[in-house]
């Protein structure tokens, strides 16, 4: 695909997020509302980054450190859709040596003092780390979450840490996030 198809997509994408945003503003709480979001946009990153071809076979397994409502949101999600082919399956961990041999690994806010130690862990392997905490991708994910002073959701983007794990980014995807490097 090229990149006005990435962009065309993307910002299709974003839209249905703002209108189930909208939809749900009435029915649920920010926050229930904020991890709707917050897993549709995991799903296109998961869309918009490539990983080896070695890790593109098989189930893409996507880990949750610590408690947060995502990974109700995620087990939904991974009931209903594939990610090209690939069934999804929903790790819940407490500990980081639980997070092995996953391809994405969402940090909880409660554990995001781990984002050091998992940088280390999963140095040179090809893991997507997003980060629910805002500033996380300063201190070593590749992605996290920001929330603009207007309530928009958007994401810094920690473009070396994503290509220093053997992943690559689609061009469509780093014009809609915040490049911090």
């Amino acid at each position: 695909m090229n990149n006005t198809k990435h962009i065309a997509t993307l910002k299709k994408l974003l839209l249905v997020v703002l209108l189930l945003r909208g939809i749900y503003s009435g029915n649920c709480t920010a926050q229930e509302t904020d991890y709707k979001a917050y897993t549709l946009f995991i799903y296109n990153f998961m869309k918009y980054v490539e990983w080896p071809e070695a890790q593109s076979k098989g189930d893409f397994v996507l880990a949750v450190l610590g408690d947060s409502p995502i990974t109700k949101e995620l087990q939904t999600l991974a009931s209903s859709k594939k990610l090209k082919g690939r069934n999804i399956i929903i790790k819940k961990c407490n500990t980081p040596e639980e997070t092995v041999g996953c391809n994405l690994l969402y940090i909880s806010s409660s554990k995001s003092a781990s984002v050091k130690a998992l940088k280390e862990q999963t140095k040179d392997k090809p893991i997507l780390i997003v980060g629910e905490r805002e500033g996380l991708a300063k201190k070593g994910a590749g992605l996290s979450f920001v929330t603009m002073e207007d309530d928009e959701l958007k994401f810094d983007i920690n473009k070396k840490e994503i290509e220093q794990h053997q992943l690559k980014i689609s061009s469509s995807l780093l014009s809609l996030g915040i490049v911090i490097n």
